[in-house]
């Protein structure tokens, strides 16, 4: 088990999984943008 976790770099993995979440949010936040503003449009 301790030659698993040696040979993971931490700091690697948490760049990943930084980037990873960044990505996720982005998209979401885009779609996001994308509904608001078809109701923009809808009500003018």
């Amino acid at each position: 088990m301790t030659e698993i976790f040696a040979a993971v770099d931490l700091a690697s993995v948490a760049t990943f999984v930084g980037t990873t979440g960044v990505v996720i949010i982005g998209i979401a936040m885009a779609f996001k943008g994308i509904t608001l503003a078809k109701r923009a449009v809808n009500k003018a």
